[in-house]
């Protein structure tokens, strides 16, 4: 398995944490969990298909990645590669005029999504050339997105159970920010594609597998429990809920990049 990343420069990274690129074998492709995040992904290897409960479908060579409640188990037939934009939490709110709500566990291609540029994108993402060469296009086409409006106060929500997930408490953001609860949940919704209870609740299951899989101590309890869980039957639960598995299973494979901190927190 090769991954490398590069950043991308300020006026870009209010929206994107990074450019990568991956490749390995198809026994080396990570299940594709529930989360917080989006991904603009390009594939150059192997077509990679999907699996779920719900059926299988075949991934189109550049798409949106934005899991909140499926889990796909992925399969490949050949050597796997793909360069992926990885954006910041919120950041599809300012890029494109579709709702997040509507964006969340589905294939969408990237020309749908963010138009000339997405298609352009898939281009660029797609040649030949060094990555590094790729990237530094890439981040100069993305600087043409147009940049919606949204409401600052929603951002500031989603920002907030981001960073402080155990801390923040979902009865009192709305007053905090001076916005009613229905203006938060609908923003969120848009924003963020689920309410901020079950944002909430994703970010609290990173923060757990995130610590663990970047080398915590052996006992899972302490981390979750910082991470706002009551316990570690807690935790376990829920992570069975949103993974189909246990803990230890899916922390003996190899670290997923998807995991990986920001390299330049909000």
């Amino acid at each position: 398995m090769r991954r490398a990343f590069v950043p991308v420069g300020r006026q870009l990274a209010r929206y994107v944490d990074r450019i990568w690129t991956w490749e390995g074998a198809p026994s080396e492709l990570p299940a594709l969990l529930p989360g917080t995040g989006a991904e603009l992904i390009v594939h150059r290897g192997a077509p990679i298909t999907a699996h779920d409960t719900e059926g299988s479908v075949l991934l189109p060579r550049a798409h949106l990645l934005c899991m909140r409640r499926r889990r796909w188990r992925l399969t490949a037939d050949g050597i796997v590669a793909f360069t992926a934009v990885r954006l910041r939490a919120g950041a599809l709110a300012h890029l494109t005029d579709i709702p997040a709500e509507d964006l969340i566990d589905r294939v969408v291609d990237i020309g749908d999504l963010l138009g000339p540029v997405g298609r352009q994108l898939a281009s660029v993402l797609d040649g030949a050339d060094d990555f590094a060469v790729q990237a530094a296009r890439a981040e100069r086409l993305l600087q043409r997105q147009p940049i919606r409006r949204t409401d600052p106060r929603i951002m500031v929500a989603v920002q907030q159970l981001y960073r402080h997930p155990a801390s923040t408490s979902l009865q009192d953001l709305a007053p905090t920010l001076g916005i009613s609860a229905r203006h938060l949940r609908r923003g969120f919704a848009a924003a963020a594609g689920v309410s901020p209870k079950e944002f909430q609740r994703l970010v609290r299951f990173q923060r757990v597998i995130r610590t663990m899989l970047l080398g915590a101590p052996g006992s899972v309890a302490p981390v979750a429990l910082a991470a706002g869980y009551y316990d570690q039957s807690h935790f376990i639960n829920e992570f069975r809920r949103l993974t189909g598995e246990s803990p230890g299973r899916m922390l003996s494979r190899p670290l997923p990049h998807f995991y990986l901190p920001s390299l330049r927190p909000e």
